[in-house]
């Protein structure tokens, strides 16, 4: 089993109070990894299933711009998926495997393989039946339930493999000190000992996809090109349905230019801009990232700490958000048991999976 509890940066257990996954650190492996760049849900949920990089299984944000049409696409389906994921491999080989997620638009994206694949979002009636209706999509209380539901499988359904992602909608509410931070950490510790101490012999991953930190800038980095006589779409790699928690603000983006000859000026300008960490050209940003080079732009933009890109009234703005995205989101903590995890000792994302395809 893997368990990736979505925004959950070490920030978040350090302190709460854990000891289930303490006991997982005291018999098996814990560490401080590294989630891929960018730092977002799907990117990194696509690297974990595939035990790969996002130059191999093409997932470098939530949407891209289509080449051959100009249009914006929102990269949802699994044919955009490119590399095998565990439940394809597992089915090869005659098992069976379970997708739980918060989001719907993450279990149509890595689905592919899975016997069963159900979303919190939009469960199917005969897991509803065993445990009820979930909460809502933006509340806390819907990761309590989508791990409810993996105890009820893994009992019911003994499979072979079972992925379980939560979403952030409260790391993206709540700093790690909140009284209701901490109740959730202790509610889903709580849950992923039960997980472990139903299944005796399960071998088990608990990791992250990437972190979460407070934003006060915001730059529309779109706006600040065209002021300079520059037409480019600015495309944050958190552009997303689902816009309560974060209003698609994040810290990194990607540059379509108009003109692909604008790429040294435009970098010129970006560079200067305050809240701005690094401009990197298509060619740089894949290699140093491993992005897939079809899918990010001419332009790939890090914010710092304190920034995030999004569209905005105005180029700059003072906004009071929590969010992800950039570098600084890239601290994860992983939880390792079992033979076939421990023989790997993950520390990055795609190394979390790595075990189920030796």
């Amino acid at each position: 089993m893997i368990i990736c509890l979505d925004g959950c940066g070490p920030d978040y257990l350090a302190g709460s109070e854990t000891p289930n996954l303490d006991a997982l650190a005291r018999e098996g492996f814990h560490a401080i990894g590294q989630a891929v760049v960018p730092t977002v849900t799907n990117v990194n949920n696509a690297s974990i299933i595939t035990a790969s990089l996002p130059e191999k299984h093409g997932i470098t944000s939530n949407y891209f711009i289509d080449p051959a049409s100009g249009r914006e696409v929102y990269m949802e389906s699994p044919t955009y998926l490119l590399a095998e994921t565990a439940f394809q491999r597992i089915a090869r080989k005659g098992g069976k495997s379970v997708l739980l997620t918060a989001k719907d638009k993450l279990k149509t994206l890595i689905r592919d393989g899975a016997a069963i694949a159900e979303s919190a979002e939009k469960p199917s009636s005969w897991l509803t039946d065993r445990i009820g209706a979930p909460p809502g999509i933006y509340t806390i209380e819907v990761n309590h339930w989508l791990l409810w539901a993996a105890l009820a499988v893994l009992r019911e359904e003994k499979p072979d493999f079972l992925y379980a992602s939560t979403t952030d909608f409260v790391t993206h509410t709540y700093p790690p000190d909140s009284d209701r931070s901490r109740w959730n950490i202790r509610e889903m510790d709580h849950l992923i000992g039960e997980i472990v101490n139903a299944s005796p012999d399960l071998e088990i991953v608990v990791t992250a996809d990437h972190g979460m930190n407070a934003k006060t800038r915001g730059l529309d980095a779109g706006a600040i090109l065209a002021a300079a006589g520059i037409d480019a779409q600015a495309i944050p790699i958190i552009k997303d349905r689902h816009v309560v928690h974060h209003r698609n603000l994040g810290g990194a983006a990607y540059i379509y230019l108009e003109e692909p000859s604008a790429a040294a000026e435009a970098e010129a300008i970006l560079r200067e801009e305050k809240g701005v960490e690094a401009v990197l050209a298509a060619r740089e940003a894949s290699t140093r990232y491993h992005l897939h080079p079809g899918r990010i732009g001419h332009l790939f933009l890090l914010a710092d700490r304190d920034t995030v890109f999004g569209d905005f009234p105005s180029p700059r703005e003072e906004v009071r958000v929590r969010s992800h995205g950039s570098l600084h989101e890239r601290e994860i903590p992983i939880y390792a048991l079992g033979a076939g995890p421990l023989a790997i000792r993950p520390r990055s994302n795609p190394e979390v999976a790595a075990w189920l395809f030796s």
